[in-house]
């Protein structure tokens, strides 16, 4: 089906920028739940004990975003506005606006290694394609601090989880945050659910009340685009895959 409809002479379009907002959210969340320690606060209460532990901000933290389209870019800007400073990986490096204040600096997927190496958060934001499968790999992990958090809003194949799972097991990584998944629903006997440095939010960091009214909207707009006979929004390069 998919080559069916990669060769169709139709064209596709998709729903760029309807779950932007919402995730853009969760990426700036998940850099606060383990910068403010949210997990050791909630097991503390579940256990009726009073503690007093040291936060972290992340005011002045660095922040990589790999993959710098909407998504990415919705993310960036929050974490912007949050006091962080953005770099971001993307795969053409010279798309990105002279006029984009979010970002200090945009290097190609080539110089991902070097460009995860300062981050205190890397945030993943890749669409799903041959060329994107498995770019988080153990290489790039080892490029990332020891006190470093990956979070990925894009797409579970992106990211190598075995090598994911060394890397949080043996520390070499601090944590991680996962909403999306190579397999899902996640099997129930995977590695991740056990992990204490693993948040995971099943793929529904994007599922708002408003998720499939959103969704239409994208739909009605090219609906009224084809019936006025204006050029459609959002049009899948399909040898890319996004």
């Amino acid at each position: 089906a998919v080559d069916a409809v990669k060769n169709h002479s139709a064209p596709l379009s998709n729903g760029k920028g309807a779950f932007s907002a919402s995730l853009g959210e969760w990426g700036v969340f998940a850099c606060m739940y383990f910068a403010k320690r949210v997990d050791v606060m909630r097991k503390a209460q579940s256990e009726r004990r009073w503690i007093r532990e040291h936060v972290g901000m992340i005011e002045g933290k660095r922040m990589c975003v790999v993959g710098y389209g909407d998504i990415g870019a919705h993310v960036a800007s929050r974490a912007k506005a949050m006091g962080m400073h953005v770099d971001a990986v993307r795969r053409s490096p010279e798309k990105t606006s002279a006029n984009d204040s979010s970002v200090e600096r945009v290097v190609s997927f080539a110089e991902i290694n070097d460009a995860v190496k300062d981050a205190d958060y890397v945030v993943v934001a890749l669409p799903a394609t041959p060329e994107t499968e498995k770019m988080i790999n153990a290489d790039v992990l080892r490029s990332m601090k020891p006190s470093s958090v990956l979070i990925n809003v894009g797409r579970g194949s992106t990211v190598d989880e075995d090598a994911l799972v060394d890397a949080l097991r043996d520390k070499t990584i601090a944590g991680a945050a996962l909403d999306v998944f190579a397999v899902e629903p996640l099997p129930s006997n995977h590695a991740f659910y056990g992990m204490e440095n693993v948040l995971i939010s099943f793929h529904c960091a994007d599922l708002t009340a408003d998720y499939h009214d959103l969704a239409l909207d994208c739909f009605i707009e090219n609906a009224t685009n084809v019936v006025k006979g204006q050029p459609l929004t959002h049009v899948v390069d399909k040898a890319l895959g996004y």
